[in-house]
């Protein structure tokens, strides 16, 4: 709509029009008043408190950079793909989450119920309890007592993360964590210096994006005292080597927009990559937690079974 001539304000009230989610409509309503009223998009959508603050920052840079209609695609592109990534996670994850659900479920009646009978019956008869069968006791009478106030302590957990804005960050992902970071990073950075905008400006105002606060800051600063960038993200030290590498090549080649936007594009497909490795892995992971547990179930309720069995027998 930009691109075509309209408005901000033009934009904005299209859009309200168009939407279909009724909760949107006071979003853009309330964005094209405060627009309107002389404040920056950017300002307007801190404002409101409903918009990512990364998604800010490129709306941000994009003002500042008079090339709002360009930041504006890219993020739609990285909102794009991080929309398909969650969703294919997502798919790929519902079998396996259902069939831990239903296993979990199938653990927790055994111990809460079907084993306390069981080794009462044991009990009763004189016989000796295996060790596995004893662990097996203790465990069920743990689930007994502590179950309900463990799922009431991790609902209250998660209703409290959520309330105050807190994420869960597993050490397993961070990999992936770090690497969509590098990928808004970079394609935002080349995009800003593509438009015209200069290096130290640009990493000043892609900081916002970073996790990560500050390093871009800093990396700006030793470009200012007169390194180039690879070396500032060198002397920085939290950036990989390969990165460092891909900067250096395109600074030496005078292509650094474009190789910060490729660089950015394979950090991207790389955090792709990773996490429908890690969905397919878990649905044979999850498999075999499940069978060790049933199995250990099972093997502790029949050990004493045979027992009886074979005193029966005498």
């Amino acid at each position: 709509f930009m691109r075509s001539g309209l408005s901000l304000t033009e934009v904005l009230k299209l859009l309200q029009k168009q939407t279909r989610d009724k909760s949107l409509k006071p979003v853009f309503t309330q964005l094209r008043e405060s627009v309107e009223g002389g404040r920056s998009l950017a300002s307007s959508m801190q404002t409101l408190g409903v918009f990512r603050p990364s998604l800010v920052g490129m709306v941000e840079s994009g003002e500042k950079s008079a090339s709002l209609s360009d930041i504006l695609e890219k993020a739609a592109e990285l909102t794009h793909n991080e929309i398909q990534l969650r969703r294919k996670i997502q798919f790929l994850l519902t079998y396996p989450i259902l069939m831990l659900i239903v296993g979990l479920g199938v653990v927790v009646f055994l111990l809460s119920f079907v084993v306390p009978r069981l080794t009462e019956l044991v009990i009763e008869s004189g016989a000796e309890l295996p060790f596995v069968t004893k662990m097996l006791i203790f465990i069920s009478g743990v689930v007994k007592i502590g179950f309900l106030p463990f799922i009431s302590a991790i609902v209250l957990f998660i209703f409290w993360c959520r309330r105050n804005n807190k994420k869960i960050e597993l050490p397993l992902f961070k990999d992936v964590r770090d690497n969509i970071a590098f990928a808004m990073i970079f394609s935002q950075t080349g995009t800003l210096i593509k438009a015209g905008i200069p290096l130290v400006q640009a990493l000043k105002l892609t900081a916002p994006l970073d996790p990560v606060a500050g390093r871009l800051i800093v990396v700006a600063e030793h470009i200012r005292q007169g390194y180039r960038f690879s070396q500032g993200l060198e002397k920085e030290g939290s950036f990989p080597e390969e990165i460092v590498t891909v900067v250096r090549v395109g600074e030496s080649g005078g292509s650094l927009p474009d190789s910060l936007n490729r660089l950015g594009t394979n950090c991207w497909d790389y955090a792709q990559s990773s996490m429908q490795k890690w969905a397919t892995l878990a649905e044979p992971m999850i498999i075999l937690v499940m069978g060790g547990l049933v199995g250990f179930v099972v093997i502790a309720v029949l050990l004493p079974i045979f027992d009886l069995s074979s005193l029966a027998a005498k």
